[in-house]
């Protein structure tokens, strides 16, 4: 009988966190410890199934339950003070020494393709050069060579996934879930018709891509996969893959085309994972966009009951 992997998911109650507990919890090759600033409250949104959920602090100290286990970084700061990003990263750098400490077997650190250029007009591969143009490609590299520094130190194996920009249902600051709101609630919208292509990425395939790194042997890892799906998306095309879907159960309201002159290219490749896991992305934009909608209708039948 094979033993079941532990994994330790910090940041649990994030979009991504929830993401990876929700595949996970029901999959009994997996023993989970979800950490939170609000584990109460996750357990009972969740359920308990094979997750435990204790306090983000419980790294703290004397943390034997991080021994043996692959930890998945999921914790950073977004869209706080300078204060509050300043306490994100010395958390981060906590777990990293705790993981360390108590003899974690790896870490997957989640990281960003905003380390590269945003300028940049071609699809960012690992050789891709960095270029951090803003405080949260800072921090993003910064947590990254924490982790280097720290876990290679102690020979503890890790790596770095570099997302694309995340979609899903309930992400509500990307533009695919603005323009699905706004459609549905027959507001004007205003579509740049321009060349810039926008990397995004399923949530759904962005915990497999995790999962597919976890379980490979953490001696097989490189220290950084670029984790898309190979493809940029255009505002126009993401504006109409929402409008065709609505179109056949509403009156969608035309748009105000306005015309623009940027090119440049946010998406990130795939292939170093697939050579080293097999990952492929699965998760087309028009399904994405369709499990937005029902999400967003599903909200509205909610309200009104």
């Amino acid at each position: 009988m094979n033993r079941s992997k532990r994994i330790v998911i910090t940041g649990a109650s994030g979009f991504l966190g929830r993401h990876l507990i929700e595949r996970m919890k029901n999959d009994d090759s997996y023993e989970l410890v979800a950490l939170s600033s609000r584990p109460d409250e996750l357990k009972k949104s969740i359920g308990e199934a094979n997750a435990e959920y204790l306090h983000k602090d419980a790294i703290a100290g004397k943390a034997e339950f991080l021994r043996g286990t692959v930890v998945i970084n999921c914790a950073y700061p977004r869209n706080t003070t300078g204060m509050e990003i300043a306490d994100g990263l010395r958390y981060i750098k906590g777990v990293f020494e705790a993981a360390a400490k108590n003899g974690a077997s790896a870490v997957i650190n989640i990281s960003s393709q905003s380390v590269y250029s945003q300028l940049r007009t071609d699809v960012a591969t690992e050789e891709t050069p960095l270029c951090l143009e803003s405080p949260y490609a800072i921090g993003k590299y910064s947590v990254e060579l924490m982790l280097e520094s720290i876990c290679g130190a102690a020979d503890v194996r890790f790596t770095n996934l570099r997302m694309a920009s995340l979609i899903g249902p309930g992400f509500d600051q990307r533009i695919v879930n603005r323009f699905a709101k706004r459609i549905i609630a027959g507001e004007a919208v205003t579509v740049m018709r321009q060349q810039k292509t926008m990397g995004f990425l399923d949530v759904e395939d962005a915990v497999s891509a995790i999962l597919a790194v976890a379980d490979k042997p953490a001696e097989t890892w490189k220290p950084v996969y670029n984790v898309g799906n190979g493809r940029g998306y255009t505002v126009e095309e993401i504006y109409e893959t929402a409008a065709q879907l609505l179109k056949d159960r509403m009156t969608v309201n035309d748009p105000v085309y306005e015309n623009g002159n940027d090119s440049s290219c946010t998406a990130v490749s795939y292939d170093l994972l697939n050579a080293d896991t097999g990952f492929v992305p699965a998760v087309d934009l028009k399904t994405s966009v369709e499990r937005i909608i029902r999400q967003i209708q599903m909200n509205a039948e909610g309200h009104r009951l």
